[in-house]
């Protein structure tokens, strides 16, 4: 369980006297991204495009190098766009908890 053990009423800010909750969404699965729905963004400083589908990640090279870029020099820009656009897909464990 996220944060067993911790006291989370220390920690937890304080909203008009009030303490704020908080939820917290656990999930683990898998989906089938749509390629031209799915984009990855730039982490390096190359001057490249900074946003590209997931089409355009595929035909780069695993590994770029001092004059190229190559999909490690990219990260999925939202996994939420990735499950919710997906072609095909499976939660195997989703969790909700309130924190207080």
């Amino acid at each position: 369980m996220i944060g067993e053990g911790v006291d989370w009423t220390l920690k937890t800010p304080i909203m008009k006297g009030r303490l704020m909750k908080k939820i917290i969404v656990q999930v683990s699965g898998w989906c089938e991204v749509d390629l031209e729905k799915v984009r990855f963004q730039l982490i390096t400083d190359m001057d490249d495009q900074a946003y590209i589908t997931g089409a355009e990640w595929l035909e780069l090279p695993e590994s770029g190098d001092k004059n190229n870029v190559g999909r490690d020099d990219y990260i999925l820009e939202c996994a939420g766009t990735a499950f919710a656009t997906a072609i095909d897909g499976e939660y195997d464990y989703v969790d909700v908890e309130v924190q207080e």
